[in-house]
């Protein structure tokens, strides 16, 4: 009694949970997996409450990290781009305030509500159990999509490190041949067709219309197009079709997806490192990416074991809190990388941006998606946080949890914030693209970004230094985001099954073994389309009707009493309760509609049909988890259901 009585005086604002950590039944020890014994802090039972402070705080940082992490990814930097800067960072605040924040929210007090993760928050409500897996499901796939990207960086850092000359300085034909691109004079860039669905022409000295019309992707409407190594003389007059020196490769390329093959950076890119053939085939490996992916998968493999070595067992929340560091170092590298290469262009901004109806549609979709992206929604980390914070609160609520909320949405909005601002830079660096193709759009693609960076380092004498630094920091991010939900979806298996924890080194060699293999069609001649494919699929429509399931449960199971109740404590401590319930009922039709959009823009998405048929095969897997984990309770409630005698 006097330990409970110390215990409410050390939380004065702050109220019980219905599963203390006191009360829990013993049975039910994997309830506490991963949140009991981290490095640095005490356990729930520790020496006094500045302890658990500490503990709740380092917990909080982690999950910062890793949301500072998301913010560098592909998706935010191609989202800001493609449907115009000011137009996606206008929708993004918006959907951050309606829909991922309070999202987050809603997450993280599941777990502290529950005291549990993923594979137990849903155990109260039989047919939506299977919430659990198809997170664990959504999670996994996510990382051997983030594991795959971060070998494609990988090689670029090894390049950057080993070789004389920087390989997207020049050009190389489809047999990897190197040779010197060539210097061409481009006259102008000529409007076809009005600002809502510009078009233009590339035209030199001698007005011959070098390359087809296409269709501007970035917002940009004059100086901003991709794929363009472009050397500006010192003087040069401002006048409209005045010549334009650009580095061009002689490659041409007769596929659909995409006919980006007439610079240097971007020859790079599809020829050699993830070798795009236009037979987009799937059985011809890339020996080179196939290296690099085991290797990456190996490293994550040897840091699990290292920590297991280290502590006894993995740990979820093992992030170190210097790793919140790291974004924000590496946005100022890519700022000064996007600031040096464009002074070197000498290039003036007139007419910089427009906005047309086809990009404000692709800021809602893109907005709406990263808004529950860098929130890490609907792969189960949140959820866990929330349970390792309960645990830390020894059974109490923290009633601060929505002011740090609102500090992590509001850190992550400026770290996007600089950093599209520096990918803004780059994509003015890039300065036009021309193609030989007719008419596409690139809304759904995200790959293009890692040689439009490439680009943006390729100037001055610093230009090694710097594409270590950002292909580095971007490796970095993407092995981090993949070590993560890697450990989130163990932490789910580990739930559901208990006694797996066991033989938990053979499940991570099992599990990390199965991603490495399906991790390997991303390697073939045609994997760059799968990835992009997968990543479309899972981050557009896995991710939004996950979240939908969990505000599913949540509404109609977890809307009790007693759990409005101590929502309302924890977030408004009864001041405004009025606003958490009216975001209670808004949310679900934000994520309808966040689902609506995303599965429009993907029927009309320029990756090739074939490809999202494959990627929708992730998608069924994880869909129907949920009705057969739901006839498995069914089945085996009715099998332990004593027949009644008449």
């Amino acid at each position: 009694m006097a330990n409970t009585n110390r215990e409410r005086n050390s939380n004065r604002n702050s109220v019980e949970t219905i599963l203390t950590f006191e009360n829990r039944d013993i049975s039910q020890w994997s309830t506490v997996w991963s949140t009991n014994n981290v490095p640095g802090m005490d356990n729930a039972a520790g020496s006094g409450p500045s302890r658990r402070v500490t503990g709740r705080r380092r917990l909080r940082t982690g999950t910062l990290a890793l949301g500072a992490f998301l913010t560098m990814h592909c998706r935010v930097t191609a989202s800001a781009l493609t449907g115009g800067f000011f137009v996606f960072m206008m929708f993004l605040i918006l959907s951050v305030i309606m829909l991922a924040n309070p999202l987050r929210h809603f997450e993280i007090y599941l777990g502290q509500w529950s005291i549990s993760g993923p594979g137990r928050a849903f155990r109260i409500i039989p047919v939506l159990d299977g919430i659990g897996i198809a997170i664990c499901i959504n999670a996994v796939i996510r990382a051997i999509t983030c594991c795959t990207i971060a070998a494609i960086s990988a090689i670029y850092v090894i390049h950057s490190v080993s070789d004389d000359k920087l390989p997207f300085t020049y050009c190389r034909n489809f047999e990897l041949k190197p040779y010197e691109p060539i210097l061409k004079n481009i006259k102008s860039l000529r409007s076809k067709e009005s600002r809502f669905s510009l078009k233009t022409g590339v035209f030199d000295d001698d007005d011959t219309e070098l390359v087809g019309t296409r269709s501007s992707t970035v917002g940009l409407y004059y100086h901003a197009w991709r794929n363009v190594s472009y050397k500006s003389p010192r003087k040069r007059t401002r006048e409209h079709g005045s010549l334009r020196p650009i580095e061009m490769c002689n490659e041409t390329y007769s596929g659909s997806y995409p006919p980006l093959y007439s610079t240097p950076a971007y020859n790079f890119f599809y020829v050699e490192v993830v070798q795009l053939r236009k037979d987009y085939n799937l059985g011809q490996f890339n020996i080179p990416l196939v290296l690099s992916i085991i290797l990456t998968w190996i490293v994550i493999w040897v840091l699990m074991i290292s920590e297991h070595i280290s502590h006894g067992k993995l740990i979820w929340n093992n992030i170190y809190q210097w790793l919140v560091v790291v974004p924000w170092c590496w946005i100022v590298f890519l700022i000064i990388a996007a600031v040096t290469s464009f002074l070197t262009m000498g290039s003036t901004i007139h007419e910089a941006f427009h906005i047309g109806a086809k990009e404000v549609w692709a800021g809602v979709s893109d907005a709406l998606q990263v808004a529950l992206y860098i929130h890490s929604a609907s792969v189960g980390t949140e959820i866990i946080l929330g349970k390792g914070l309960n645990h830390y609160a020894s059974g109490h609520i923290d009633p601060q949890l929505n002011k740090e909320n609102v500090w992590h949405s509001g850190l992550l909005l400026l770290l996007i914030t600089l950093q599209s601002g520096g990918v803004a830079g780059c994509a003015l660096v890039d300065y036009i693209q021309p193609d030989t193709q007719a008419t596409y759009d690139m809304h759904e693609s995200t790959m293009w970004v890692i040689p439009m960076y490439s680009k943006c380092t390729s100037f001055g004498n610093y230009s090694h230094f710097l594409s270590t630094l950002v292909f580095g920091g971007l490796t970095f991010s993407y092995m981090t985001t993949a070590f993560i939900l890697l450990k989130t979806a163990l932490h789910t298996i580990f739930e559901i099954r208990v006694k797996l924890i066991f033989i938990e080194q053979f499940v991570v060699g099992g599990l990390i073994l199965i991603c490495m293999g399906l991790s390997l069609p991303f390697a073939t001649n045609g994997g760059i389309i799968l990835l992009e494919s997968v990543d479309a699929i899972m981050t557009g429509v896995a991710m939004p009707f996950v979240c939908l399931l969990e505000l599913v449960a949540l509404l109609y199971v977890y809307g009790s009493h007693d759990f409005i109740s101590d929502m309302n404590t924890a977030t408004e401590e009864n001041v405004c309760s009025s606003r958490i319930g009216s975001q209670w009922r808004i949310i679900p039709f934000i994520t309808v509609i966040t689902f609506v959009i995303k599965i429009s823009v993907l029927v009309n998405s320029e990756l090739p049909v074939k490809f999202i048929y494959y990627a929708l095969v992730p998608l069924a897997v994880l869909v129907v988890a949920i009705p057969l984990r739901a006839c498995h309770n069914a089945y085996f409630f009715l099998g332990s259901t004593p027949h009644r005698s008449t």
